[in-house]
């Protein structure tokens, strides 16, 4: 084999290679300055395409934004959990991950969003932070217009 064949070989070699790992690289968003200012982290699905039957690996519970309305900053978790139930994810004291679904509006469609509810040292809700912009905006649908 020449140089210029094996270079091209090679190259062909590592973009297949890297092509047949494609789909179990979970997809690594940026964070929305505005639904999400302090850049709290959300942890990504990665599976295989196989993997992924309905239904899909984040299903989230069906809730109405006013349920949120409950959730602000001095709740506590009993009181969180009333109103959401458990989390999907706990990150030990510090936080829990939501992962629900808002109906679309004018649409049959829902989308799934990700919430995150954080706690101060006191135990009680510092803040809540949504991953999504969209999200945020469904939260809260008279604030948007």
């Amino acid at each position: 084999m020449n140089k210029v064949t094996r270079a091209a070989a090679s190259a062909s070699l590592l973009a297949f290679l890297f092509a047949g790992a494609a789909p179990v690289m979970a997809q690594s968003n940026p964070v929305d300055p505005v639904s999400n200012p302090k850049a709290l982290n959300y942890d990504d699905v990665g599976v295989l395409p196989k993997e992924m039957n309905p239904p899909f690996v984040r299903r989230g519970q069906v809730i109405e934004p006013s349920q949120l309305d409950r959730i602000k900053p001095g709740v506590t978790r009993e009181a969180v959990r009333a109103a959401l139930g458990d989390p999907v994810r706990s990150n030990g004291s510090a936080s829990w991950d939501y992962d629900v679904q808002f109906k679309m509006p004018e649409s049959e469609n829902y989308l799934v969003c990700q919430y995150k509810i954080v706690f101060g040292a006191d135990e009680l809700v510092s803040e809540t932070v949504w991953r999504r912009r969209q999200c945020m905006e469904l939260a809260q649908p008279t604030a948007v217009g």
